[in-house]
């Protein structure tokens, strides 16, 4: 299974990602940092170049970081920022962006019909031996199963958000997924500099397993009346040196993203009381009010 570049190439595998979201634009962000080609998809072509917009000014502010010592000109970060921009490509067109990828990671919004139709599209048009990638952070891998081709090549990598911050990745295996998949995963991470932890394919993997019972406990004690969001936060902060306390962490990673975790955990570990239906939660998600990205959740932006 070569994964590699040839002796006579002088550029990494094509990557293609498919969702142009922010974890679709950080990942390809840490890829062409990383020198990978990359295609990105997204059905909009709007969404799109304010993705490639969104990275072109991450790579400016990553440039001017590193020649901190040595103040450059703003011209010539812009020009650092567009030699690494050339080996991203944007795509409306599924097909395209499929093609002749090694890598293909699915990115896109965590529903399991929509994940199961990104891949059943792109091994249409993708190479026999592409591996193929979920960044699900909530759902087993097992029930996209029937829908790969080669489960060998089928595992997850979970990234965290924002993806160019973050520096933790599980690397997800099925039953089916091969020790060679496994391994080149476990190296890709480190190419692209982040920390690679191996987990099972278990609702909530690792973090989420452990992290959305937390938050979900800080919803219901702000709930119950038993301290203040203000208090919680800062209880936590200080008291455990986490440097955001729950119900921050709750708006900043998005009131509706949280409701539609707590149901995939309450489908997949049917009879678990942590992961019941929190009434103030469902207000909020029904009110729109989604955290950081609607300027109001459980606090106002």
């Amino acid at each position: 299974m070569v994964r590699s570049a040839s002796a006579e190439e002088n550029h990494k595998p094509l990557i293609a990602i498919f969702g142009a979201g922010m974890m679709g634009s950080g990942i390809a962000q840490v890829c062409i940092q990383a020198g990978y080609s990359v295609n990105l998809y997204g059905r909009s072509e709007k969404k799109l170049l304010e993705a490639r917009e969104t990275i072109k000014k991450n790579l400016i502010r990553i440039a001017g970081k590193k020649k901190a010592d040595v103040p450059m000109e703003p011209e010539t970060l812009e020009q650092i920022a567009q030699l690494q921009l050339q080996l991203l490509q944007i795509h409306t067109d599924i097909a395209s962006a499929a093609e002749n990828a090694s890598m293909a990671i699915e990115a896109v919004a965590e529903n399991l019909e929509l994940k199961l139709d990104i891949f059943q599209t792109i091994q249409k048009d993708c190479p026999e031996n592409c591996i193929l990638i979920t960044n699900t952070s909530s759902l087993k891998l097992s029930q996209m199963l029937p829908v790969i081709k080669n489960p060998a090549l089928f595992a997850g990598l979970h990234f965290f958000s924002p993806v160019p911050v973050m520096k933790l990745v599980e690397v997800v295996s099925t039953e089916q997924t091969s020790e060679d998949t496994t391994q080149y995963l476990f190296e890709f991470c480190n190419e692209i500099k982040k920390l690679p932890v191996a987990a099972k394919d278990t609702p909530g993997f690792i973090v989420n397993r452990l992290l959305i019972p937390y938050l979900m406990d800080s919803i219901r004690m702000l709930e119950r009346g038993d301290a203040a969001k203000e208090d919680i936060d800062t209880a936590m902060r200080f008291g455990t040196s986490y440097p955001m306390g729950p119900i921050e962490l709750c708006d900043y990673v998005g009131l509706d993203v949280l409701q539609s975790t707590l149901k995939i955990f309450r489908e997949t570990i049917p009879g678990d009381a942590r992961f019941a239906a929190i009434p103030l939660l469902d207000k909020l998600v029904s009110e729109g009010k989604l955290g950081r990205k609607t300027k109001q959740g459980f606090y106002s932006y």
